[in-house]
């Protein structure tokens, strides 16, 4: 104890615990303030009961003893506060030829762990000008990136970490993650394992808790959490393969395992996952289903998942040698018309590559199909990106009507004339660039100005009174039971989180949308009997009997109005592609009929009567 401080205990004017701490505070000694920040102690002044401070800014500040004693916090001489006071000059200099040295000053002197704001309050503006604070961090990171002992935080709110020198770099990161128990938490710290791989001395061996406990926790968590879980394995995996000599997967739990055990929700809890995830987990699939079952599996999720899946689907195919499958697939569900928007998409920019077999002019009507059907439902995001790829490729129509038959020429340059979901605009830039390609078909332009002009349908009595009907069961049943259940729903409060509002309200854009189409359709809708039809040829209202060139098989087809068509009693409406190429035919005429495989088959036109109601 200082002798001075000795005799004040002695003559009963301080106690042995404030004497202890006076004598902490000696001449030349730093100290920090609160309010005054740091100083050092000038002298001791007594008799007049104060202390003598030479604060940053205001030296021989005077402060009473009692106040000093309680509010005064020694600093060692090497605190980074302490050498501010001093040698300023010196910690400007070493934070511009040595930042490292100076961050680690500033942990050494805050307990080796400080967050990013205050290592910014020690360091500006009295060492760093406040105006190149930013850049100056921003260089400082990238030098500190090389000092393994200094963990640099990815996000602003977790602490700067001076690390033992005795600790592998890599421990502390291992131990975090194994700390963690949410599936969430565990995602952050092996993003940050990855990020830092190079502080890793020997990976393969010092990750293996890390490997393992993935495994563990995915086994127990992922009926709850299967798309974390999912990610918590491929980004293990894409880990081990960055390490040198590293084979994936390391653990018990392998992707295929959870792939296949998975299988029935997978394709529901994939959407997401960024596209290197989504090529990696596809590629387990013949693992996880042998015996070429995964096959079929893996074209399962071509019609359920999101476009991004697509590109990545096709590769694996393509590599396991099943592109034919594919091929196959696709051909048929361009038949079928079930292809999704995007599927359709993929196909189109894949018409030089993967998709080169299923390219041909019935794609070009799946699209049209794709875009009307789209606008019926509600007219989603993806149809509009469908109608952009269709308009913005500028040779995408070229390519698709450039070998084409002259019949489906003519039947495709007809329905983006006749379209209802394209502007006149596109129309006729469409149409610019099938006349380009192929310009023996400008003749439909003339036509076109005909087929805009007439836009009435013919249709029976009855299935136009079955029409009217079903308007009038939307309008005076459907929308204003639609318009009660947005009422309920509003009145049961806060609209945000209020689902059955939402439901409700998409639900009457829905409804809407389809009183607009009926009342459209009745407007052009033109009622016929089909009585005193001609008989010369074939024409709407009449039955025509005709043969098989191939087989000789007869067959007999009515032909109604847009709204008649019954296969089961082989009747169809004239705007359909079968009615298309029968029209106009005499008896002895051939004709080429579209069949579900996208071929013809040609057949004669052996009688032709008037269609009997009564028969």
């Amino acid at each position: 104890m200082n002798p001075e401080a000795q005799k004040l205990v002695d003559a009963g004017k301080l106690t042995t615990a404030d004497a202890g701490k006076l004598s902490k505070l000696e001449a030349g000694t730093f100290c920090l303030h609160k309010s005054w920040g740091v100083g050092r102690v000038s002298g001791w002044e007594l008799t007049d009961d104060r202390l003598v401070i030479d604060f940053e800014g205001k030296p021989g500040h005077g402060l009473k003893l009692g106040f000093a004693l309680t509010s005064l916090e020694v600093l060692a001489d090497e605190h980074l506060l302490s050498r501010r006071l001093i040698d300023l000059a010196g910690l400007k200099e070493m934070s511009k030829k040595n930042p490292t040295e100076l961050v680690e000053l500033a942990l050494t002197s805050s307990g080796s762990q400080m967050s990013l704001d205050r290592l910014e309050a020690l360091l500006k503006p009295l060492i760093i000008a406040e105006a190149d604070y930013k850049k100056w961090w921003e260089s400082a990171k990238k030098t500190l990136k090389a000092a393994r002992h200094i963990v640099v935080p990815s996000k602003r709110q977790d602490p700067l970490v001076l690390r033992d020198s005795k600790e592998k770099p890599g421990g502390g990161m291992v131990q975090g993650f194994l700390a963690k128990r949410d599936l969430k938490g565990k995602l952050t710290a092996l993003g940050l394992i990855s990020k830092d791989l190079d502080l890793f001395e020997d990976a393969l061996n010092e990750l293996k808790p890390v490997f393992q406990d993935i495994s563990d926790t995915v086994r127990k968590a992922w009926r709850l959490h299967l798309k974390e879980s999912l990610q918590l394995l491929l980004a293990r995996d894409e880990i081990i393969e960055t390490i040198p000599e590293g084979t994936a997967p390391l653990g018990s739990m392998k992707v295929s395992d959870l792939v296949c055990e998975a299988r029935p929700l997978l394709a529901e809890n994939i959407g997401g996952l960024p596209v290197a995830m989504l090529g990696r987990m596809y590629r387990s699939f013949p693992a996880a289903f042998p015996e070429r079952v995964w096959v079929p599996e893996i074209l399962n999720h071509l019609t359920r998942t999101g476009g991004r899946a697509v590109a990545e689907i096709a590769v694996v195919l393509d590599a396991n040698g099943e592109l034919e499958v594919l091929s196959e697939f696709l051909k048929k569900a361009v038949r079928n018309r079930t292809l999704s928007s995007d599927l359709l998409i993929w196909i189109c920019k894949e018409r030089g590559g993967l998709a080169k077999s299923v390219f041909s002019i019935d794609l070009g009507n799946a699209i049209l199909d794709a875009v009307e059907d789209d606008q019926v439902q509600g007219g989603p995001k993806r149809a509009g990106r469908l109608s952009v790829q269709l308009s913005d490729d500028k040779t995408l129509i070229h390519e698709l009507v450039q070998d084409t038959d002259d019949e489906s020429l003519r039947l495709f340059a007809k329905r983006l004339l006749t379209s209802s979901v394209l502007d006149e605009l596109t129309r006729r830039s469409l149409l610019a660039r099938v006349i380009k390609a192929r310009p023996e078909i400008e003749a439909m332009t003339e036509e076109s100005s005909e087929a805009r002009e007439d836009k009435s349908l013919i249709v029976s009595w009855d299935s136009l009174e079955k029409k009217k009907a079903e308007l009038d069961e939307l309008v005076n049943v459907k929308i204003p039971h639609n318009k009660s259940e947005i009422q309920i729903a509003r009145d049961e409060g806060d609209l945000r989180e209020n689902g059955g509002y939402k439901a409700a309200r998409d639900q009457q854009a829905v409804l809407n949308r389809m009183k607009e189409q009926l009342e459209r359709e009745v407007g052009h809708a033109r009622g016929t009997d089909f009585a005193k039809v001609a008989t010369k040829k074939v024409g709407i209202g009449t039955v025509v009997d005709f043969t098989y060139t191939d087989t000789g098989v007869a067959e007999t087809y009515s032909i109604l109005g847009a709204w008649d068509g019954d296969t089961e009693k082989n009747i169809v409406s004239y705007l359909s592609e079968i009615a298309k190429a029968l029209i106009g035919k005499k008896v002895g005429d051939d004709a080429d009929l579209p069949t579900d495989t996208g071929a013809t088959r040609s057949v004669k036109v052996v009688a032709i009567r008037a269609f009997n109601p009564a028969a």
